[in-house]
């Protein structure tokens, strides 16, 4: 302890009692490397303080009281100015953190900061992906079903043509869509087609009565599967959702899970950027699907 680095030849009397009943002695005083040295007048060492230990129980004017610890019944009585200075200088030291303990303190509130800070932005993706390892692409098929036939967003289905079933299972099969494909044309004005999770494909009927409704039909596979690829959709549907949705799901309670169909229409513009060079479907499938909603 440097601060009492000049004290360490100072020796002084004082009076010890060494517990509550006992007698007064007068004792010497000195300093060790850790610890007071308390002494009869023999110079036969009698105890010993540690620096860390030691407190002010009593300040008069001619003499200050010191223990060894507040729950401790031991005394020692100071008169002597300097050594009551060094005793005291000693006391004032034992309440300052050493540097080394500072710096561990800093490091132990720096991890403990991280900590907080990687648990509060890394806590949304845990939730999703928790989420998504609980609902399994055929477990996502029957939620967003459900969920769209409990919201009545997409209005009527029309009934599926052979084809149309056939060409779903061909496409899911040959590209590996773990959901399957789900070909929906609806009769509701919807303002374009939408692409859901689940392996949806929401297509409003009057959409197929535009100018080149085949090209673009082929184009909107093109996305659909790429949306599906991972089950990029359902992320996306899951990150939508509020973290305490996410949070009584994965404890099993019940919630509602919100869909909102807008964030899931496709543009005209991204129809004419996805330029598809591949036929995903043949021309009595294209009439199968173009008719649905005729019969």
């Amino acid at each position: 302890m440097t601060a009492i680095k000049k004290y360490q030849i100072l020796e002084s009397k004082g009076f010890w009692i060494e517990s509550k009943g006992k007698e007064v002695k007068e004792v010497i005083i000195s300093f060790g490397k850790s610890s007071i040295i308390i002494s009869d007048t023999n110079a036969t060492p009698l105890d010993h303080w540690n620096f860390n230990s030691i407190v002010i129980l009593q300040k008069r004017t001619t003499s200050t009281t010191f223990s060894p610890g507040p729950e401790r019944e031991e005394k020692l009585i100071v008169k002597d100015e300097e050594m009551i200075e060094a005793m005291t200088i000693i006391c004032e030291h034992s309440k300052i953190p050493s540097k080394p303990m500072l710096k561990f303190n800093h490091v132990i509130k720096l991890v403990i900061s991280l900590l907080l800070v990687f648990f509060f932005f890394s806590l949304p993706s845990m939730l999703r992906f928790i989420t998504l390892y609980i609902i399994e692409p055929y477990h996502e098929v029957i939620f967003v079903n459900t969920l769209l036939a409990k919201e009545d967003s997409v209005g009527n289905i029309c009934p599926k043509q052979k084809e149309t079933v056939e060409l779903e299972k061909m496409i899911a099969s040959s590209y590996g869509i773990e959901t399957g494909i789900n070909i929906s044309i609806t009769k509701s004005s919807l303002p374009s087609p939408a692409i859901l999770p689940g392996g949806v494909i929401v297509v409003p009927f009057d959409w197929f009565l535009q100018a080149e409704s085949y090209q673009k039909f082929e184009a909107l596979l093109k996305l659909a599967l790429g949306a599906f690829e991972g089950r990029k959709v359902f992320i996306y549907f899951l990150k939508e959702q509020k973290l305490s949705t996410l949070l009584y799901h994965i404890l099993g309670l019940d919630v509602q899970f919100r869909l909102n169909l807008g964030n899931y229409y496709v543009s005209d513009n991204e129809l004419d950027m996805a330029t598809n060079t591949s036929n995903y479907i043949k021309d009595e499938e294209w009439i199968s699907i173009r008719n649905s909603c005729l019969n």
